[in-house]
């Protein structure tokens, strides 16, 4: 019996010692694995910021995250990948990052795909649910996975809008410009970065862009800058539906934020896609005259321009410097220097030098007309009408009564006017008015003409013309004398019918007089004047062996008095016009009809009303080819023309 009891008892606790084993076991297996886990956790935790670079942040670029494990340092890095903005021709094949494929924002299927923008039917469904509101469910988003999309939706929308422009108008012989013609197009990299790199105060991945793209794209999407501070490093720019703020970012740059605000809108607002809008954001005009088309834009800001190539409107300053760049006199110059002067008309005068001189920027058969603002001033259409002074010009054009000699050119201004007339009242009766193809391209083949002409006639006679023109109108601009004419009140080149003689008449005039009397001070006194002086001038410059650079004022008649012995003897015919007019008045004595001197003179005074007709109405065409919005000022900013100042985008 005991032995029994000895066995059971040792069979027992055989039993319980299995049971602790085991449950030992378990337990310790346990806090292996926790063990494991936690140190598995450690090292997914290594890879910081994989979390940040999701779906809900980066967009369709999330397929690019990856965890890569470093061994020597015993954790994981998170690489991805962010694109690189930047703007250039639709043909570009060379980009920020050597051998990494381009792909171009161009809104179809294709480029959504390859730039991992919102598809088709997810930004159509986005909408719907959203109802085209301003919307701030997607906070968390990157705001450059926004912009992308917007761009998408720009070139699309554009596009759509201009195609069906295009059916509803009148038919036209040559297709629309694809999007392979553009010459200023968005494009994008894919460049692959690290979360090592990113800056401690940065919790999204950036993109990447240089200073002067992002002035470009700015303006490609209706956004106009209201502060732009470089030293207080503060930038803010509004319009379509967006807000675009910058601020510094420690250890990285100046980082730029965009928001939607409201709905944005692509249509006849979108602007034209050439290569010279990236000159036309800093201040830059190119005009007529230009040759050199593979000189580096780079360069510009450093340099100063001595020909006509170029012009500088950015700033009050610069105007005034443009205008010593034109010859004009000192005075002239410091009207844009002074707070105390009037510096416009109907329009900003500087309106009127970019009509005159710049360059056709709209693309034939293309329904796009809006450029960015070079001026600092603001472009309102308001207190003036472009069609009726077309209608105006043409009249005073063909009028009898004004001195105007009648050569080959006046003949084909005549033509061109009537053509532009009437192109203005087929547009006003089609279903685009203002947008009608036959309307644009009709004022496209007169610039093409006027251009053709000035590019052929006598530089310095042209110059002359466009020195005096401005000499002549902001001293009217800015007499306070008062308005001359005869005592008597009537106008001083005979008739009884009362012209006006002065711009302040134009502010007293009615609306739809307005136009009519601007166009008959300039066809019965500028033209007179300008005329006059600049035959004067160019006699001078051909006549004396003074050749002053493109940068220097034309010297004084006193010192021409005073010259040295053996230098040519002033200009027989001048003499100093005893008045008080801040401009020195020029007066010839007439030679002698038959003479040799007198048709040379009667030439000149010829080319020179040609000259003078050919820019007023290529001024006019210009602005009514081209457009800007009314709350687009230009803000100074030439030196980053061309600038590769890096920038980020949150």
């Amino acid at each position: 019996m005991d032995n029994n009891s000895t066995s059971n008892s040792s069979g027992g606790g055989g039993e319980g010692d299995g049971v602790v084993n085991w449950v030992a076991l378990v337990v310790s297996l346990v806090a292996l694995l926790g063990t494991v886990a936690q140190v598995l956790q450690q090292y997914i935790a290594s890879a910081a910021g994989y979390s940040n670079c999701g779906e809900s942040v980066m967009g369709k670029w999330h397929e690019s995250k990856k965890r890569k494990f470093r061994p020597t340092e015993l954790r994981f890095e998170v690489l991805f990948e962010t694109p690189v903005f930047f703007v250039c021709p639709a043909t570009n094949d060379k980009g920020p990052i050597p051998n990494k494929p381009i792909h171009f924002v161009s809104g179809t299927a294709q480029s959504l795909e390859e730039t991992r923008a919102l598809l088709k039917d997810e930004e159509a469904r986005r909408q719907s649910l959203q109802g085209r509101t301003v919307h701030t469910a997607d906070n968390e988003r990157a705001s450059w996975v926004m912009l992308l999309s917007q761009l998408q939706s720009m070139e699309k929308e554009s596009q759509d809008w201009q195609q069906e422009h295009y059916k509803m108008g009148e038919p036209v012989t040559l297709p629309l410009v694809d999007f392979k013609k553009h010459t200023l197009a968005v494009a994008v990299q894919a460049k692959a970065r690290s979360w090592d790199t990113m800056p401690a105060g940065v919790k999204k991945p950036y993109a990447t862009t240089a200073i002067c793209h992002l002035l470009e794209i700015a303006a490609m999407m209706g956004i106009y800058w209201k502060e732009f501070d470089r030293s207080r490093e503060r930038y803010r720019a509004e319009g379509n539906g967006y807000i675009l703020t910058g601020t510094n970012v420690a250890e990285l740059g100046v980082m730029f934020t965009l928001q939607v605000t409201g709905k944005s809108r692509f249509q006849e607002n979108r602007v034209i896609p050439v290569d010279e809008v990236k000159e036309l954001c800093c201040g830059f005009v190119s005009t007529l005259f230009q040759e050199n088309k593979d000189r580096r834009r780079i360069e510009f800001p450093n340099e100063d321009t001595k020909d006509l190539s170029f012009l500088q409107l950015g700033s009050m300053p610069e105007i005034a410097e443009t205008m010593v760049l034109i010859e004009c006199n000192t005075d002239t110059a410091n009207y844009f220097r002074s707070d105390d002067t009037k510096h416009g008309h109907l329009f900003p005068v500087p309106f009127e030098l970019l009509g005159m001189l710049g360059k056709t920027l709209h693309i034939r058969n293309s329904a796009f007309r809006m450029l960015p603002n070079p001026t600092p001033y603001h472009w309102d259409k308001n207190f003036f009408n472009l069609r009726r002074l077309v209608r105006e010009y043409w009249k005073k054009i063909t009028d009898t009564d004004i001195d105007i000699p009648s050569n080959a050119q006046i003949q084909q201004l005549m033509t061109d006017a009537d053509d532009v007339v009437c192109a203005l009242d087929k547009d006003k009766k089609s279903k685009t008015p203002g947008y009608s193809m036959p309307l644009l391209n009709e004022l496209h083949d007169v610039l093409d003409r006027c251009d053709v002409f000035l590019k052929n006639s006598d530089r310095d006679l042209v110059r002359m013309v466009v020195r005096e023109h401005f000499q002549e109108v902001l001293k009217l601009i800015n007499d306070k004398g008062g308005p001359e004419g005869d005592s008597d009140g009537k106008s001083s080149h005979g008739g009884d019918k009362q012209r006006a003689e002065h711009f302040d008449e134009l502010t007293a005039a009615s609306p739809e007089l307005r136009q009519e009397a601007f166009m008959e001070l300039y066809f019965f006194k500028v033209l007179r004047h300008v005329r006059e002086r600049a035959v004067v001038s160019y006699g001078r410059r051909q006549t004396t062996q003074y050749a002053p650079s493109m940068h220097s004022r034309e010297p004084s008649i006193d010192s021409d008095t005073e010259a040295k012995p053996g230098s040519p003897s002033p200009h027989p015919q001048l003499k100093r016009h005893e008045s008080g007019h801040s401009v020195p008045m020029l007066q010839v004595q007439p030679p002698e009809r038959g003479s040799q001197q007198y048709d040379k003179t009667s030439r000149l005074e010829s080319d020179a009303s040609a000259i003078w007709c050919t820019l007023v109405l290529r001024m006019l065409c210009w602005l009514l080819l081209h457009d800007f919005n009314k709350k687009d000022v230009q803000t100074p900013k030439s030196e980053l023309l061309g600038s590769r100042l890096p920038v980020y985008i949150a």
